[in-house]
């Protein structure tokens, strides 16, 4: 049997069978794409479904996964199942490929994941469980399997993020098994028609149930929480730093995080975000030190160093710190960013005793954390023995041109370390440094080879050099890293700061004053401080990225790129605090005190009172929208048949019976009735009189029907006179028949 022959009633089977390749669509050639695409048989929207719904997984499942999936979903196409005609050949076939691939891939993921069983890996077993069904679908029940864990698939990717492009990407996930589900219940419709239109009633009808949900539903705190596997890695500041390592953030625009401040914004030059502390160093890389950190949590009692750090701070600082909202974007990892001095008073995170925020497990979706700014004080105004010599470590080899300035500079400071300092920084104004996102290479003995030979670089190289150069003279020094600066965004109100505006410092222990900061790069590039990252690469414009064409090419592209991401992070930020913000907190504060619930009954009860009356206003809606409307002149002809119906059905009009045809068919009726025939089987007594005067009725119903449908009067506007006084005497001849 050809295509063209074969039943539409079962078109999804044979399809799935691979009887039949063609989709078999009335859809002209020259019609547009989209009508071609919404006449595609069920088969291929579930397919469709398929992709829509597993490329969104593609950032955070592994690549043989995605693979599997492709090979799967194209196995499905009917030209590739028509090549095995005998479904009993093709049934058998395909089971083995199922049990064969689900088998492998759960070695697969035991294996990807280090058999850490987490969200990201529970997410790729439930993709894995969808790539595995497709390899049985022949079936509609298959089909309605399919979409239905389709549903599970896709909105698991709000446990990985809960940003406005998921939400865009579910959004149209669900657009697409709705019309896959649609077409599956509307199979035989080959052209498509009123598909769009079912799709969009279930749509308008589930938003304002949705926005219900979303007011009234009680924000509860989740009964568990699953942490990624750890695999992923992510832009950021990372747990170490040599030369270079912040070469490649310095050019991403990509936002690390917002700030909300409740008082007023500090200075530019002082919005140093405080992430790392590195004092263990290499000769090459520098990693912080967790032997020497002394996690303290506010419910806990205060340790010895942080009542040291606040009985250095003025009274009216102790009591009243300022406070600050900072919403982070996704690390993977779980040191958080604060200004100097920061503590968060949160039970899940932690303050070290190098005042640097510890989260209790790893950042893996966007955090809201407040935090307290204590200002003035000095850390450790007196360091113990431990902490002087972790501060002071370098490897006993290398780099001998810096430890032979050091000395020399340090003789000639008098052996002071203010004084040094300033003998630093007036060395590097003599030389000719220069600061640069593309630094060159360094050879092995690093700090050498760029305070002397390339004299160009990032802000790791002037800390670490920096720094170094302190320890070789005996004082105490460590690097920090973190984030500088930031900006205002375009509404104004929120600081945002952006992974090119990562960071690092030196911070120098000084007797008397404790530790204090001192950023190297400011001896260089003073801009990059007191304006910011985004001032100074405006200003210096291509030179910041290097040299030649490909440095011009990189600075428009950054130009381009920094725009869109503006636009894209604005719609974001206010996407993460209305609606994804939108807790538990938000909801007492607004909603719940204009209704006046107190509690989660009345919650419940509202919820439940407002979601009935949103349904029956929309079945309501539903039923006006679909029930029949008549023309002004047919109506009082409906009236009557309903009427007639109720004493003998057949008198009633059929639905595809005209009007002058079924009061053709009445008058024949009354004329054949005789006394006693059919006595009772309508409204009026059988009488000669009686029949009379229904068939006198019925001949002028018609006329006048004639006159306003078909007549002269069918012409003029429906408020004319005599339109209104002829349909005035057909309701009357209507009447006078009941």
């Amino acid at each position: 049997m050809t295509d063209s022959k074969l039943p539409t009633h079962n078109t999804f089977e044979q399809l799935a069978l691979g009887q039949r390749v063609s989709t078999q669509s009335s859809v002209a050639t020259n019609d547009k794409w989209y009508n071609k695409l919404l006449a595609l048989p069920a088969y291929y929207w579930v397919l469709i479904t398929q992709v829509i719904i597993i490329l969104p997984h593609a950032a955070h499942l592994p690549l043989w996964l995605m693979g599997f999936a492709l090979v799967s979903i194209i196995a499905q196409l009917p030209r590739i199942k028509v090549k095995f005609k005998q479904a009993r050949h093709l049934k058998r076939l395909y089971q083995g490929m199922q049990m064969l691939g689900f088998l492998l891939g759960l070695a697969g993921l035991w294996l990807t994941y280090n058999r850490a069983f987490g969200l990201d890996m529970g997410v790729a077993f439930l993709v894995l469980c969808l790539i595995s069904k497709l390899w049985e679908l022949y079936k509609r029940r298959d089909a309605y399997v399919v979409l239905n864990l389709s549903l599970f698939v896709l909105a698991a990717l709000f446990l990985m993020d809960q940003g406005l492009i998921t939400t865009l990407e579910v959004a149209l996930g669900t657009i697409v098994i709705l019309l896959a589900f649609v077409a599956l219940n509307d199979d035989s419709n080959i052209r498509g028609d009123g598909r769009l239109r079912t799709l969009g009633v279930l749509g308008v009808s589930a938003l304002p149930l949705l926005v219900v949900l979303f007011l009234f539903f009680p924000r509860l705190p989740p009964l568990w929480s699953v942490q990624l596997s750890g695999q992923q890695a992510t832009t950021g500041v990372s747990d170490s730093m040599s030369p270079g390592d912040f070469a490649n953030l310095g050019q991403s625009t990509a936002l690390a995080f917002r700030v909300q401040f409740q008082d007023n914004r500090p200075a530019q030059d002082q919005l140093y975000w405080r992430g790392l502390v590195f004092s263990d160093f290499d000769g090459i890389t520098w990693r912080r030190n967790r032997d020497q950190q002394q996690p303290w949590q506010p419910s806990e009692q205060q340790p010895v160093w942080f009542e040291r750090a606040l009985a250095t701070a003025p009274t009216k600082v102790q009591r009243a710190p300022s406070s600050y909202e900072v919403i982070l974007e996704p690390t993977q990892q779980r040191w958080l960013f604060g200004l100097d001095y920061p503590l968060a008073p949160h039970q899940d995170i932690s303050l070290t005793s190098d005042f640097t925020l510890l989260k209790n497990q790893p950042v893996t979706q966007q955090l809201r954390y407040d935090v307290l700014q204590f200002a003035p004080m000095r850390i450790d105004p007196e360091l113990d023995e431990a902490s002087r010599r972790l501060n002071l470590t370098l490897p006993s080899k290398g780099n001998p041109k810096a430890r032979a300035l050091a000395e020399q500079l340090f003789a000639q400071a008098g052996s002071d370390p203010e004084r040094y300092i300033q003998a630093i920084e007036r060395w590097i104004h003599q030389t000719e440094f220069r600061y640069t996102l593309s630094p060159p290479r360094l050879n092995n003995n690093r700090i050498d080879s760029f305070l002397f030979d390339t004299k160009a670089g990032f802000c790791e190289h002037y800390s670490s050099s920096f720094t170094f150069m302190l320890r070789a003279a005996g004082i105490p020094a460590r690097v920090v890293a973190g984030y500088q600066g930031g900006e205002l965004s375009r509404g104004g109100k929120v600081w945002e700061v952006r992974q090119m505006d990562a960071h690092a410092w030196t911070e120098v222990w000084l007797e008397g004053q404790g530790w204090v900061r001192v950023d190297p790069t400011a001896f260089v590039a003073p801009e990059r401080v007191e304006q910011g990252m985004e001032a100074l690469t405006q200003a210096q414009g291509a030179s910041m990225f290097g040299d030649g064409a490909g440095a011009q090419i990189s600075y428009q592209q950054y130009q381009m790129l920094q725009t869109l991401r503006r636009l894209s992070d604005q719609a974001s930020y206010y996407w993460q605090k209305d609606i994804v913000g939108y807790d538990q907190e938000s909801q007492a504060g607004s909603l719940l005190k204009w209704f006046n619930i107190s509690s989660v009954m009345q919650q419940i009860a509202w919820m439940a009172g407002i979601a009935i009356t949103v349904m029956t206003l929309l079945a309501l809606m539903i039923w006006q929208l679909r029930r029949k409307r008549w023309h002004p002149v047919d109506r009082p002809l409906v009236k009557l048949s309903n009427h007639l119906s109720k004493y003998d059905k057949t008198l009633a009009r059929s639905e595809n019976e005209g009007q002058l045809a079924w009061l053709e068919r009445l008058a024949s009726h009354f004329s054949r009735i005789d006394d006693g025939a059919t006595k009772n089987a309508t409204p009026n007594n059988n009488t000669p009189e009686n029949k009379e005067a229904n068939q006198h009725s019925i001949d002028k119903i018609k006329q006048d029907y004639r006159q306003l449908r078909y007549g002269r009067l069918s012409a003029v506007d429906i408020g004319n006179t005599d339109y209104q006084q002829a349909l005035k005497q057909l309701k009357q001849s209507v009447s006078e028949l009941l």
